[in-house]
């Protein structure tokens, strides 16, 4: 049995029973206290886990023996941690599906620890591999069924336990053999920062000028409008979309694209089908697939010329590889998709995290760092980098962050300072 993961039980006897009360017990607690189903998906996050809380805390005083026998006050704790990274605990619950008949079935996913302990639903029957792998598809159709649990408690950051094991970096590597690089790390500062402050400046123009290519491409089709519909069932309306596609590494013009789709007011089987756009004067159309075209302006009509001139004011896509100076060169493990993502040891990725901003390349574990730092950048470790990215993610997700490491703090803490302007000392006065 593998630590770490999720095994399942589907319920029967005593354990059932508890489950289908929880399912009442919750019915009840929505008929009293009201959820937000609208805004961001934090606030609604939020407002379900403060039901949720209400429901268990009642729950304690009333029917102590469903939170018992449905393993909700039975934690276990997970640790995660991949090459580069400081191991990250988290303290979580098992959850309980129904299946999606008219007489549902109850399973339960029950999280194993780090040791290979897990809570034992009572009269519960685990299920195999094989018939894991079934009733995965049976509840979430391949992920397509956004299948809820009857309760959903978030996992809790924690401590990492004191016996836990800390493998080596060896033995994380040939666990994530998917990981084929290291992370080489800066906190940007100085000429380093102003170059990506430069980017960012770009790339916000280059953007604005997109839109508006987008928006006079779609003004042209719109024209077209009575015609498209008039090939269409009455009452039937279209949308039409212009995008755009480009490197991600930055080169090259972006591409625009052009598609045309039915709104299915009345005939939601055809909702979002293609229909082919007219042929116009202003622009020449190339199947792309998927029921989109890439555009292309005409020169040999005012119509397309005067679209030639908002597209080519699009300049080429920015990127950070544009300034020599913060080009690495940094030798990398490269795959299929590596090379398709455009997987290199040069162009840095940058991240806003705790207020600074950070450069980060790729290279190859045992690569030479050949002693490469963007300008007045400094290096950061890349194991505190690495757990500043995922406090950020847990917040996002309304998920509280393990305890934060002394060595990581100690690293925040010289960012601290190291972003505090110095200055002169003043000459004492006469």
């Amino acid at each position: 049995m593998k630590n770490n993961g999720m095994i399942v039980y589907k319920l029967q006897g005593r354990s059932l029973a508890a489950a289908m009360r929880l399912e009442e017990e919750l019915r009840r607690e929505l008929e009293t206290v009201p959820v937000q189903n609208t805004g961001t998906f934090k606030e609604i996050g939020d407002s379900w886990s403060a039901l949720y809380k209400g429901l268990l805390a009642r729950l304690k005083r009333e029917a102590p023996e469903v939170l018992r026998l449905t393993g909700l006050n039975d934690r276990a704790v997970q640790v995660s941690q991949e090459p580069q990274t400081l191991p990250r605990a988290y303290a979580e619950v098992p959850h309980i599906f129904l299946s999606p008949e008219k007489n549902p079935e109850y399973f339960m996913y029950v999280p194993v620890d780090y040791k290979g302990r897990h809570f034992a639903p009572v009269d519960g029957i685990l299920l195999n591999a094989r018939e894991e792998r079934i009733t995965g598809d049976r509840l979430f159709a391949g992920g397509w069924l956004g299948n809820a649990p009857i309760v959903s408690v978030t996992k809790q950051g924690v401590a990492t336990p004191a016996d836990y094991t800390l493998p080596s970096q060896s033995a994380l590597r040939k666990a994530f053999p998917y990981i084929k690089n290291d992370r080489v790390t800066f906190l940007a500062a100085g000429r380093s920062l102003a170059a990506v402050a430069d980017y960012n400046a770009r790339k916000e123009e280059w953007q604005r000028r997109l839109k508006t290519a987008c928006h006079a491409i779609e003004a042209v089709v719109e024209q077209d409008r009575p015609k498209i519909l008039a090939a269409l069932p009455s009452g039937e309306d279209v949308r039409i979309s212009a995008s755009y596609s480009y490197y991600s590494n930055g080169g090259g013009k972006a591409t625009l694209l052009l598609s045309v789709r039915r709104e299915g007011k009345d005939d939601l089987w055809n909702a979002g089908k293609t229909v082919p756009a007219p042929p116009s004067p202003a622009f020449v159309l190339e199947a792309r697939g998927g029921g989109e075209y890439i555009v292309k302006a005409r020169t040999d009509t005012p119509e397309g010329r005067r679209l030639a001139s908002v597209i080519n004011a699009v300049p080429d896509t920015p990127s950070l590889g544009d300034y020599a100076a913060l080009r690495g060169n940094f030798d990398v493990r490269q795959d299929d998709i590596g090379k398709a993502m455009g997987v290199n040891g040069i162009v840095p990725q940058v991240t806003e995290l705790a207020g600074h901003t950070f450069l980060t390349y790729n290279a190859a574990p045992k690569a030479k760092k050949n002693g490469f730092c963007p300008p007045d950048a400094k290096p950061f470790p890349a194991s505190a980098y690495a757990w500043l990215r995922k406090d950020d993610e847990d917040c996002r997700m309304g998920t509280t962050p393990p305890p934060m490491p002394k060595s990581v703090a100690d690293a925040l803490a010289d960012m601290q300072k190291a972003a505090k302007p110095r200055h002169k000392k003043r000459p004492p006065a006469p």
